[in-house]
């Protein structure tokens, strides 16, 4: 038996997996092949939409389910293949028309399986998909061809004082959505239930590992409940003060090869 058959670790992406600068470092790399080498399951569980990660796919060891747009999207690496999809209602396409009216200068993003939509430009939305390096198409919410069943996430973007606005605007709707920060300025909106910690217990549960042997890493609002649903959350030195009072234990910060400092605990704590 392998040291870490049975175990899954679970990492976002952007601020705790990558660099600032948008790469995975050498000793991420290694680690997490380390790891996995050694029986151990290692899944993505991040925000983005799959597409973007594709470049990252490449160069980490996926070996199973990976949880997408926090949590509403889970896929088999193993076979490419969407296992499971907690898509949006008409409602949600209601509630986003909302925002676009009380709220002139905000974007807004729709992620599909392997689709994004820019429902409204604005700089932070050019930037964002500047950053995310994938496809999109231009169109209006009501022209989006694929039935709201199919819609992921809802990403409304500006800067942080303006999504303040758009945050209190929306917590009537916290009854309906998982609404969450992913970063300061962007504000997103997932079916309740559609949650990175929901995501990550049902990608267990696909992997067939059990709940104490589920161990978490990430850095911000998004990553909260994920960092809940752990055996031991893990949180880089630069997270957020809100997961930094969830961890068990701070690691090195993303610029400071988190990852490999998380493997390195999971093999002290799996020596016997």
């Amino acid at each position: 038996m392998a040291k870490f058959d049975g175990v899954l670790l679970a990492s976002d992406m952007d601020f705790t997996l990558l660099s600032t600068d948008a790469t995975v470092s050498r000793e991420n790399i290694e680690a997490l092949e380390y790891f996995t080498q050694n029986g151990g399951s290692f899944a993505l569980c991040t925000g983005r939409t799959r597409p973007a990660t594709e470049q990252y796919r490449r160069i980490l060891p996926m070996s199973g389910p990976s949880v997408y747009l926090n949590g509403a999207l889970i896929v088999d690496e193993s076979t490419q293949t969407m296992v499971h999809m907690d898509g949006m209602n008409d409602h949600a396409r209601e509630v986003a028309h909302q925002v676009i009216e009380h709220f002139p200068e905000v974007g807004v993003e729709v992620f599909l399986y392997d689709k994004s939509y820019v429902c409204r430009n604005n700089q932070t939305t050019i930037d964002h998909f500047d950053h995310l390096k994938i496809p999109y198409e231009l169109i209006d919410l009501d022209d989006i061809p694929e039935p709201t069943e199919l819609w992921g996430k809802i990403n409304f973007t500006g800067p942080h004082d303006y999504m303040e606005g758009v945050h209190a605007f929306l917590r009537p709707e916290e009854e309906n959505y998982n609404l969450t920060y992913s970063t300061p300025v962007f504000y997103e909106m997932t079916l309740k239930g559609g949650d990175k910690g929901t995501g990550v217990l049902r990608a267990a549960e696909l992997f067939g590992i059990t709940k104490e042997h589920v161990y978490t890493v990430g850095d911000n609002f998004n990553d909260l409940p994920m960092l809940e649903v752990a055996e031991l959350a893990f949180v880089p030195s630069n997270a957020t003060a809100d997961a930094r009072s969830l961890a068990d234990v701070v690691v090195g910060s993303n610029d400071e090869h988190a990852l490999r400092d998380v493997v390195r605990y999971l093999d002290k704590l799996y020596t016997k």
